[in-house]
């Protein structure tokens, strides 16, 4: 046949197929019915291609060239993909087709003891999430976090991404697992004695146990790297469960919220909650019908959102300087725990169709640094609160117009020797709703909500910004609903508005709340009068702006 029947999948090639004798090297001719003639990280491998052949069949001859997955590969002519049964895409000497390589990886996984696993990972995942599939796919493996992973040599570490040992053109990662070494010193008379003890593996090891679990941070953005105090709350979340101390299943609140121990199992590290045992959500554990719109327990929230609006309440809550950097080490403004997102995999939590090492059994769900206390706020008296910490807890409340906040989800706790109360805030899943409807604050009626705010609190309440506030959850990786948005541009409106006027805690969380349940709030009779002032097609600045004059119409009543 012609050279119009060769296919070339990179037009650089055209002048080079052209080129007298260049095909017989490959031992081919042009009498060969088609010939596809596949470029990559330099190296050039032509195949031979039946003119009854289907893309199905191109894409086949492709995979056993290089290794690509047919599943994931796109052909494309002329930015359209070519479907697998696709004909007549052109004529002339070449035909130029561009291929789309799947977004997967092949990793080849060798042990020390000759054992070989193949993985097919995502090129945005890193060297540590290897490790965990390494620890799902080879039950009977040792852990795989205290050994290291090597290619050619070089020790990788866990935060490694997987695209960066791709940058040689190879499709296939060939790794080798091993025990990492620890050395130890110890002193002899005026020496020094270093000793290097190097794990075995399973094959010569009787003792050694398969594995079945995993604590992993959810990495949205990978410009973000986790605070220290997060990468230490995970660390010793994972060490807990290594020694056989297993999540112990909390008896309050109506989802599942898991304590996690640390490797005495003498105390709690942090709290686990998944977000498929969330109230009304599939494997709730105690039994709740499920959510039929998807609806959670609180007007304007959603079943399975707890656990990001968990960690958006510890974003937004940066320390008392206004400092919007993350991450951070500092204590917050209102002093919410240390929270982020996690995957974990263990036996313990609520497996209601059984247990097994497998990804579908994977749990999403934040985690949050256990606080020591000497129990919540509906165990005391109110008074003893001190008025600071309560104003504070307040902020963050309007702010984030929560609408589950009571005594149960305040921490007391007692530090020093004087036990000086600390209060702090938990429970932050049905915060930033998409509506003011559920809003509830039981320091409303305390005391300590009708005293003047402190001017260093007004500070910090005058540097609030929702706009940053927006920018920086979208950062963290929470596409918020413009609905939410919208509330949470209103809920730091009437706060500033308000603590600029000199109201205290009650007077402006009186006008969030409703009085009762069928009675709307001021703050949504504000809104229904901005509503009636824009027209349909106004904007969202527009719409913003049309509540600001109602509220501050209202405000000076």
């Amino acid at each position: 046949m012609s050279v119009a029947s060769v296919v070339a999948l990179s037009p650089a090639l055209e002048e080079l197929v052209n080129f007298p004798g260049f095909i017989g090297r490959f031992g081919l001719n042009l009498d060969d019915p088609i010939l596809i003639f596949l470029t990559i990280a330099g190296s050039l491998n032509p195949k031979r291609v039946m003119e009854s052949g289907s893309i199905a069949s191109v894409k086949l001859r492709i995979q056993s060239i290089k290794g690509f997955f047919v599943k994931k590969q796109k052909l494309v002519y002329e930015s359209r993909e070519i479907a697998r049964n696709g004909y007549g895409l052109g004529d002339g000497k070449l035909l130029h087709l561009v291929i789309r390589l799947s977004d997967l990886q092949a990793i080849s996984v060798k042990t020390v003891g000759g054992k070989e696993f193949e993985l097919f990972v995502e090129r945005s995942r890193n060297v540590g999430y290897v490790k965990q599939q390494i620890a799902l796919k080879g039950k009977e493996l040792v852990n795989p976090w205290d050994h290291e992973l090597t290619l050619d040599g070089e020790e990788l570490d866990d935060q490694r991404l997987i695209t960066d040992l791709c940058k040689n053109g190879e499709n296939v990662i060939h790794l080798l697992i091993r025990k990492s070494a620890k050395v130890r010193a110890n002193p002899v008379g005026k020496d020094i004695e270093v000793s290097i003890e190097v794990g075995t593996h399973k094959n010569s090891s009787p003792q050694a146990k398969p594995k079945d679990l995993l604590v992993e941070p959810v990495v949205v953005n990978r410009e973000i790297e986790l605070p220290s105090l997060l990468k230490e709350l995970i660390s010793s979340t994972i060490e807990g469960l290594e020694k056989g101390n297993g999540p112990v299943k909390s008896s309050d609140g109506s989802g599942g919220a898991y304590f996690m121990q640390d490797p005495s199992g003498h105390k709690y590290v942090s709290v686990f909650k998944p977000i498929d045992e969330e109230p009304m959500a599939v494997n709730n554990p105690h039994g709740m019908s499920v959510s039929v719109d998807g609806e959670g327990l609180k007007k304007g929230t959603q079943v399975g959102e707890g656990a990001i609006r968990e960690v958006a309440a510890y974003v937004l809550d940066y320390p008392m300087t206004g400092s919007r950097t993350f991450p951070h080490d500092q204590t917050g403004f209102a002093g919410v725990p240390p929270t982020t997102m996690v995957k974990c995999l263990h036996k313990g939590f609520n497996h209601p169709n059984g247990y097994s090492v497998s990804p579908e059994n994977v749990k999403i769900g934040s985690l949050q640094m256990f606080v020591n206390n000497v129990g919540t706020c509906e165990d005391m008296g109110y008074r003893v609160f001190p008025v600071d910490q309560v104003h504070k807890i307040s902020v963050l409340d309007m702010r984030l117009a929560n609408a589950d906040r009571h005594g149960g989800n305040i921490l007391v706790s007692r530090d020093g020797e004087d036990g000086q109360i600390r209060l702090t805030p938990i429970d932050h899943g049905y915060c930033i709703p998409n509506k003011f409807e559920d809003c509830t604050f039981e320091w409303l009626y305390w005391p300590q909500a009708k005293e003047q705010y402190s001017p260093e609190i007004l500070e910090y309440i005058k540097s609030l910004d929702s706009e940053k506030d927006i920018e920086l959850l979208r950062f963290h990786g929470w596409e918020i609903p413009a609905s939410c948005t919208r509330v949470l541009r209103i809920s730091t409106m009437l706060l500033k508005k308000g603590a600029a006027k000199g109201l205290t805690a009650f007077a402006i969380g009186s006008i969030m709340c409703r009085e009762t349940l069928t009675k709307e709030s001021v703050i949504e009779q504000i809104i229904h009068d901005a509503e009636a002032m824009v027209s349909p097609e106004s904007t969202e600045e527009q719409f913003i702006s049309a509540v600001s004059a109602v509220m501050d119409n209202c405000l000076d009543l």
